[in-house]
Formats: C-alpha cells, sequence, structure tokens
C-alpha cells in the first residue's frame, strides 16, 4: 500500500471523516464488511444514444438501474453543456436517483477555457467556468468533478501551469462546494502517468487526485500509467469497448489491472465506461461488471 494511501486510511478510520473540509463519501472510504469496489456506471456511455436522442437525459437513472442493478451514477457535462445553472434539472435528476435508492458520485466536465493555459487570466476563467457544474454536483449530492489538463506545449511548462490551475480550482471546490477535482489521463500530457504524478506532488492538496481510466492512455504503458496514479485515486474508471468468447476485455487485462488497483489500497467506486459499437451500453456495462465480479472474487 502506498504511503499517502495508507496514512489517509488511517486518518479516516480514527474519526477525522466527521471534520474533513471536503467530500469524501465517494473515494477511497468504504467499510471493512463492503467490497471493495463498488460499482458506478458513467453517463458516456450511453453517449450515442443521448446524441441521437434516443435517451433522454432526465431518464438516464432509470435506465442503469432497471438495467444493470447498479445505483451510483456519474455524468459527463458534454451532455447538458447548455444545462449549466438550470436548477430545476438537476433537483429533478436527484429526485429520481433518490426515488430509485440511487446516488449520483460525480460528473465529468470538459471546459473551453484550458485550467493549464499558459495565460493566468485563462485559468481563472476555467476555474469560473467551473462553477456551474460544482454547484450541479451539490445538487446532485455527488462528491467531485473531474477536469482536464491536456493542453500541448513543453511537459515542464505545462506542468507548472496544470499545478497553478488546479490548485486555485481545487481551493473554490473546497472552500465553495466542498468538492474533490480530479485528474483523468485524457489527452496529450495527462496521458502520461509519471507526468500525472508529478503534478498531484506539486498540487499537493487533499482534495485534488485522479480518476486513473484503464485505456485512455496514448503511446504509454497503461499499466505503468495505472500504477503511477493510484496514490491520489478517489475513483476508478473501468473503461471497455470489446470482450472476447470467455468474457475478457480485448483491449486490457482486467486481471492485471485489477490486482495494481487492489494493491496501491484503494477501496472506493469503480466506474463502468463502455464504448462499444457491437453490443448495447446495458449489455456491455453488465458484462463488463461481471468480469469485474469475476477478478474480485479470484483476488479476494
Amino acid at each position: 500500500m502506498k504511503r499517502r494511501q495508507a496514512l489517509r486510511q488511517i486518518t479516516l478510520g480514527t474519526g477525522a471523516i466527521a471534520t474533513a473540509p471536503f467530500a469524501t463519501n465517494f473515494s477511497s472510504v468504504a467499510a471493512d464488511s463492503e467490497p471493495w469496489l463498488k460499482f458506478a456506471v458513467q453517463q458516456y456511455s450511453f453517449n450515442r444514444q443521448l446524441k441521437d436522442g434516443s435517451l433522454k437525459v432526465i431518464d438516464y437513472p432509470k435506465t442503469v438501474v432497471e438495467g444493470t442493478g447498479i445505483k451510483a451514477l456519474e455524468y459527463y457535462n458534454g451532455h447538458i453543456e447548455d444545462k449549466a445553472g438550470d436548477t430545476a434539472l438537476f433537483k429533478e435528476l436527484r429526485k429520481r436517483t433518490d426515488d430509485l435508492g440511487a446516488v449520483n458520485t460525480m460528473m465529468l466536465c470538459r471546459s473551453k477555457p484550458a485550467l493549464d493555459s499558459p495565460e493566468a487570466a485563462t485559468r481563472a476563467a476555467a476555474v469560473e467556468g467551473y462553477r456551474p457544474w460544482m454547484e450541479a454536483m451539490k445538487i446532485l449530492g455527488g462528491s467531485c468533478i473531474r477536469v482536464d489538463v491536456r493542453s500541448p506545449g513543453d511537459p515542464e511548462e505545462q506542468k507548472k501551469h496544470a499545478v497553478a490551475g488546479l490548485k486555485a480550482l481545487s481551493k473554490v471546490a473546497a472552500d465553495d462546494y466542498a468538492l474533490d477535482i480530479l485528474v483523468e489521463n485524457h489527452g496529450n500530457h495527462s496521458g502520461n502517468g509519471q507526468w500525472v504524478a508529478g503534478v498531484m506532488k506539486a498540487v499537493a492538496m487533499e482534495n485534488c487526485g485522479t480518476l486513473p481510466d484503464f485505456q485512455n492512455f496514448s503511446d504509454y504503458d497503461p499499466y505503468k500509467g495505472v500504477e503511477e496514479m493510484m496514490p491520489w485515486a478517489k475513483i476508478v474508471c473501468a473503461k471497455s469497448k470489446g470482450f472476447d468468447e470467455k468474457g475478457n476485455e480485448v483491449n486490457v487485462d482486467y486481471r492485471r489491472m485489477l490486482k495494481i488497483v487492489k494493491a496501491s489500497g484503494f477501496k472506493g467506486y469503480i466506474g463502468i465506461e463502455f464504448e462499444g459499437h457491437e453490443i448495447s451500453p446495458v449489455e456491455g456495462i453488465n458484462k463488463t461488471k461481471e468480469l469485474i465480479e469475476t477478478v474480485m472474487a479470484e483476488l479476494g
């Protein structure tokens, strides 16, 4: 177990969670009696259906709960960018999830102003631009939003800009919304686990963590990348795209990947994000869930 993760779990176990200044209920906290991984579903799994109108955002919670039995929901602001500040929508989504006995955990957020821009004014605009989505997550009852630090440029220079932007946003998130900020491996330098780890070390804020995605690394060893990001992981993303006849994901070795996750000491939500095209999103989510459950049983 990584030292940072171990210390955090010891602290939480001694009652510090009651006075934590930001949300931790959906991060790496789980009772000993609970499974070390809890399932969530990422809304992007229904990307095509939401785009073509065959699924409405408001019906997303029911579709997931009835189709998969999973009662933890993740969102993506790319499907609702015109709904920023729409309090009524998020209150209705919260009501529907409550009625289903479900919870909302996090939202993937994209932003036109780059949080890691070389320009301080652009970084400040990005921070302000994330406010409506943090407000939405407070209404939904979630704990965090994912943001991008994926601008091109010299890696060391971009690291400085990413750190500056993340520090500013994480302070606002903690002070004004009691939320966590997550960084995903999601393009350019963020697809390098060592670079992300360096950013996290420099930010050094408890409510700034990572969202390791099993398949978002480009020209970088995904197993190495996930291992490098796990010390700061608050949620893990189990991306899947296709399966063989034995039910194994064809692009990544889930057994090897989940061994890395467990070895880190992580306990919390694993969000399933199915991006395949040969089967329906519900079937893909269920196949991913079955695979994870199989590996969890093997690992004990």
